[in-house]
């Protein structure tokens, strides 16, 4: 089994050489390794950071509070990077209670608040369209939410992006078949919003609706990329990072991850082989909103409770 402190000094690598996603992955595997060592195993360390610094702080020895406040500190830092300001500011809180105060985390704790206030105001004036990233396991309700949008009369141009994995698909009724076309495809729905399907390179498959509401003369309102059950999001995040076209024209405005309350504890407490990720608490750990489905199948409010808490 890889050392903790090994897989810590690979994230603060990764930090260093600006690749920000592989770093919070790199990370988050650094404190699943030390949240085992200190003899838990659900990821709690990840899931409810604070909880879980109550909770040891009674009971690891200063030199592992010293080393946890080291990693939420290269956790926050990786997050700020990424623009996701206010949950960099709850690795900074985190931080910053396992020992005395610190004058640098309190800095870092500052900007990023501030980037937040100043994302808030910059969001809706930069021209950009902006994009959600849908994620979600296996039966969480992404195809029925995606056919509720291009379907409802929300007033909003709103393109789906599907890709070709997505586990059920866009209603074929609704695209008129486009959605098993050869290449990329592009169906306008009824309602003004637009069907994309992505079959290879997700960056052409951006650039070719900028094509398509150019041509139109049509703006987007926004974009909705869904992924498939199994997949983490962070490599369809990074994507708005990585070509200065996608970058121009888009901004990841979040990634939302639905969640199928009934199922969803069995899959944060199923245990992966070693070296290979949970795919549900990767989904959570990089969403910025969470949105709980299939309530009305969990059978008691308390059961809903816990899932809320988690």
């Amino acid at each position: 089994m890889s050392d903790w402190r090994e897989v810590h000094s690979e994230a603060a690598a990764l930090l260093n050489e600006g690749k920000h996603f592989d770093g919070v992955q790199k990370i988050n595997a650094c404190m699943e390794l030390f949240e085992t060592e200190l003899g838990g195993s659900d990821s709690k360390i990840l899931k409810e950071p604070k909880a879980f610094v109550e909770e040891i702080a009674g009971k690891a020895a200063p030199e592992q509070k010293l080393a946890l406040r080291s990693m939420y500190v290269t956790r926050g830092d990786l997050l700020a990077a990424l623009g996701a300001s206010k949950r960099a500011a709850l690795e900074y809180d985190c931080a910053a209670s396992l020992g005395a105060e610190d004058a640098e985390i309190s800095a870092k704790r500052a900007r990023v608040e501030q980037s937040s206030a100043e994302q808030r105001l910059q969001k809706d004036d930069d021209g950009k369209v902006p994009v959600t990233v849908l994620t979600g396991f296996l039966g969480s309700g992404k195809t029925t939410l995606l056919n509720h949008i291009l379907q409802a009369s929300h007033g909003k141009r709103i393109a789906v992006i599907e890709n070709e994995f997505g586990e059920v698909g866009i209603d074929d009724a609704l695209v008129k078949g486009g959605a098993m076309a050869d290449e990329e495809n592009i169906v306008e729905m009824n309602n003004g919003c637009i069907c994309c399907t992505v079959r290879g390179d997700l960056i052409a498959g951006l650039k070719k609706l900028i094509k398509n509401s150019k041509k139109t003369g049509k703006t987007l309102d926004g974009v909705v990329i869904e992924t498939t059950g199994l997949a983490d999001p962070a490599p369809v995040a990074q994507t708005f990072f990585a070509d200065d076209h996608v970058q121009h024209h888009y901004r990841l405005d979040g990634i939302l991850t639905l969640i199928d309350a009934k199922h969803i504890a069995q899959h944060l407490d199923d245990e992966k082989p070693e070296g290979v990720e949970n795919e549900a608490v990767e989904q959570v750990a990089f969403a910025d909103r969470i949105l709980l489905n299939k309530c009305d199948l969990v059978e008691s409010d308390k059961e809903l409770e816990e899932v809320e808490q988690r």
